[in-house]
Parts: C-alpha cells; sequence; structure tokens
C-alpha cells in the first residue's frame, strides 16, 4: 500500500514542532481580497499558539515518568543489555529509544522500529562473547516517522514483507535516499546509484508501534490528533488575522475642524481634517471592536475544542466546573487511555528483544512491565499497600515483585543500573533472612528437652 497520508502527517509534524509552514507563516490562508504586500506583511508577524503539543504529551510523559521493569537472563543477556544501554551507537537508552517511538506513534497513529546491522558487518557470524565485548558488531535501532515512510506492503496475516521509505542521503544534503527492506535484504537508491545486501533474518526488521488496536490491514491508520491539528491550524490564522486588526486599527485617529482637509501630521500622529463649518466637535475615532472580540472568542472556544477532542482536560490545566463523580469518570477514562498505550508500547520493546535474537542468536529472556496505573495517588499510601502486600505471605518471589513496585514508586528517577542493584541486595537479604530463620529453627530444636 502506497502512503496516502503524507499531507497529514507533514500537518501534524509541523504542528507538534511548530515548525514549517507555522513557522515561515506558509500555513497562513490569503484572503481573496488581501493583497500580496499585506500578506507577506502578516506571514511576518505571524506568531504559533501550540496546543497540539501539550495534547500528545500528556498522552506519553506519564507512561514514562515510572521506571518499567525490565528483566532478561539467559546466556545472551549480556549482549542485550550492551544493546539495551546504546541502541544506536551514540548513547540512547532503550528508554529513549521507546519514548521518541511513542511520541511519534500518538501523533501520527503509528511509527516504526527498524532494526539494521551495519554494512560492513551484516554477514559476519560472531559469537556472544565478541557481541558483549565489541558493540560496533551489534545491530542498531531507530525510529522512522510515516511521513518518509513510501510504501508498506503486507500479507494474508496483516504482517510486513516490505518497507520503503526515505533517509538523509550521505552524498547529498538536498536530496533524500530510498531504503527498502524485505525479508530478504535491502536495497538503497540515492544520488550515487543504487545498491543492495541480503541477511537470513526471514522477516522485515521493523516493529509497527501502533497508538491504539487497528486493523491489521491498515498499516498507516489515521491519527487520533489530526482534528486537532486542523483546528490549530485554524487557531493559527484566527490569530493572524486578530494581529491584523490589532496591528492596523488600534491606534486612534484624531479629527477636528479645518479648511485642510485630508491626512495631517500632529508630532507623531496623524490627524484627518473636515470642513471647519461642520457642527462636530474634534474627536478621536477608531474603526468598531466587534471582528476583534469575535476571533478572540472564537480563538477560545477553539482552544477548548482542542483539549476536549485530546481527552486531557483534567491534564493540561484547562480548569472546568464538575462534580466529583464527573472527575473521577474523567480521571478513570484517562488512566485507561494510558494504561492502554502502555502496553501498545511494552509489546513493541519485546518484539524488539524478539527481533534482536534473529540478528544476533543470543538466548536470553525478556521480560518489560509498564506502569498500568496512572491513577494520582501519594507515596505513603503506595508503600502502605505494599507492607499490606508483603503481609499476605505469598513468598519470596512474591515479595520481591511488591519490592519493584515501591522502587519505582518511591524512587522514580532511578536508573537501570541502580535499580538492579537494590533489588540484588533485597535479594540477597532474602537469602540471608532464609538462612538466619533456617538457623534458628534448628537451634530451637537442640533447645528442645
Amino acid at each position: 500500500m502506497k502512503n496516502d497520508r503524507k499531507e497529514e502527517y507533514m500537518l501534524l509534524r509541523d504542528a507538534y514542532t511548530g515548525a514549517g509552514g507555522f513557522l515561515d507563516g506558509s500555513r497562513l490562508m490569503r484572503h481573496f481580497r488581501e493583497s500580496v504586500e499585506k500578506y507577506e506583511q502578516r506571514r511576518r508577524i505571524a506568531y504559533y499558539l501550540n496546543y497540539l503539543k501539550p495534547c500528545v504529551d500528556a498522552h506519553v510523559t506519564p507512561i514514562f515518568k515510572a521506571l518499567a521493569i525490565r528483566d532478561y537472563e539467559g546466556t545472551g543477556a549480556s549482549v542485550w543489555e550492551v544493546f539495551m544501554n546504546d541502541v544506536d551507537f551514540t548513547g540512547t537508552h532503550i528508554k529513549d529509544l521507546m519514548r521518541r517511538a511513542a511520541i511519534e506513534a500518538k501523533l501520527n497513529g503509528v511509527a516504526f522500529i527498524v532494526m539494521d546491522m551495519p554494512d560492513n558487518i551484516e554477514n559476519e557470524i560472531s559469537t556472544v562473547y565478541s557481541l558483549s565485548k565489541d558493540r560496533n558488531k551489534m545491530p542498531y535501532a531507530f525510529v522512522v516517522s510515516p511521513v518518509q515512510v513510501d510504501e508498506i506492503g503486507l500479507d494474508k496475516f496483516g504482517r510486513i514483507t516490505k518497507f520503503v521509505y526515505k533517509e538523509p542521503d550521505q552524498y547529498s544534503e538536498q536530496q533524500f535516499a530510498t531504503r527498502t527492506l524485505t525479508p530478504e535484504g535491502w536495497s538503497l537508491k540515492d544520488s550515487k546509484g543504487e545498491k543492495s545486501g541480503t541477511w537470513n533474518l526471514g522477516v522485515v526488521p521493523v516493529v509497527p508501534l501502533f497508538s491504539k488496536e487497528h486493523d491489521n490491514f491498515d498499516a498507516l491508520p489515521p491519527s487520533d490528533f489530526i482534528s486537532i491539528a486542523k483546528t490549530n491550524l485554524a487557531i493559527y490564522n484566527m490569530s493572524s488575522w486578530l494581529s491584523d486588526i490589532l496591528v492596523n486599527q488600534t491606534f486612534s485617529i484624531l479629527v477636528y475642524p479645518s479648511n485642510d482637509q485630508g491626512d495631517l501630521t500632529i508630532g507623531t500622529s496623524n490627524a484627518l481634517g473636515y470642513p471647519s463649518d461642520a457642527t462636530h466637535e474634534p474627536k478621536f475615532i477608531a474603526p468598531a471592536a466587534d471582528p476583534a472580540t469575535i476571533l478572540a472568542a472564537n480563538i477560545e472556544r477553539l482552544q477548548q475544542e482542542c483539549y476536549r477532542m485530546a481527552d486531557v482536560v483534567n491534564v493540561t490545566g484547562v480548569r472546568v466546573q464538575a462534580s466529583g463523580t464527573a472527575k473521577a469518570w474523567d480521571y478513570q477514562q484517562t488512566n485507561q487511555i494510558l494504561a492502554d498505550f502502555a502496553d501498545m508500547v511494552e509489546r513493541a520493546e519485546k518484539r524488539l528483544a524478539l527481533l534482536f535474537k534473529r540478528w544476533t542468536g543470543a538466548d536470553f529472556e525478556y521480560t518489560c512491565n509498564y506502569p498500568n496505573d496512572y491513577s494520582i495517588a501519594d507515596v505513603e499510601t503506595e508503600l502502605a499497600n505494599a507492607e499490606v502486600a508483603k503481609g499476605m505471605a505469598f513468598g519470596d518471589e512474591f515479595n520481591l515483585e511488591v519490592f519493584k513496585k515501591v522502587l519505582t514508586s518511591y524512587l522514580p528517577e532511578l536508573d537501570d543500573d541502580h535499580f538492579d542493584e537494590l533489588v540484588q541486595a533485597y535479594s540477597k537479604q532474602q537469602e540471608q533472612d532464609k538462612l538466619a530463620m533456617a538457623h534458628s529453627n534448628i537451634e530451637d530444636e537442640v533447645d528442645e528437652p
């Protein structure tokens, strides 16, 4: 299927970043009675009120605020750990990669994580030991926005069989190269010509991350935020019209009786003369403020509509009068939206680990668990719940999972290494407590008459 949504994706990208046509004013609509000079002047003073970005970020930021729990073990675990800490040769951690993908997915409806191998070692066979010692022999991963995608092929199950996208041309800054990925290999067409390579993956090394459940045969679904982007575009134009009114009509003009009718200059202000035999006294005149009032009211209304459509009325700072029950339902709806998307991110990360196994042959088990509860709760409540759960005596493994949840709630900024150190220390303490308990039982048996 060809990508027929590129214009939508470009609008979404520009609206989110405030760049492109929102930066140079080219997305401003020229009025049919407006001269070219007047339109260019309006473009120069245009400003952009970005309501799309806070809406999208409100659907992504809470998911990554708390630390996702990642566990991996096996002979190839060390290789996967090296990759996790540097997924793209620039020191990007896997959590940052997933955050980038999540923003793209939530904004556009889908994002694609591509995993590729450096060209010079594509077919080189490496051992787990050599891979763990040399990051350059491993694959790397990066996010491809749907605006870069030209074509996607699917089989009868909805799996990707062909992936064609644009990437920077390393030989020309003015052009883009086209890369094609298939289960058998790749090809690249750039300003120097065309080249290709093969691999034995059996799949296209692309992991799609969708913003929600979708039709398996629609690899480029519509974005939930396209209506908000278009509304933001309308606000952009209305703000420009309002600015134009303020610039050209704000300053009043003095009118007074004079035999020399026309425009006069008094100091730094203009004055307009009228016949001296007229009965009107000198006064300041100005255009009616009704157009500006209507535009300002409409801008405010559309702003509220943006937040309503994004289902983040209580997240972005908009204050509305609502009953306690209504607010509870709003928070529950927001919590469910976040939890559902967190499941999609978690699923994509696990698929990325499976793809890494195909590339490297490393054998390891990998699990990751993103938080699924985003309700507002204080740390004291979380600790109290953890204490109750631990008191149920469901065993050491259960207590270990409770400890992990406490860490993510009480220390949300904890990095992976320190998190693992604390988990290992707790596990060691559990073993010591178990040995101490066993030793105490033996002593009690000896002391019995």
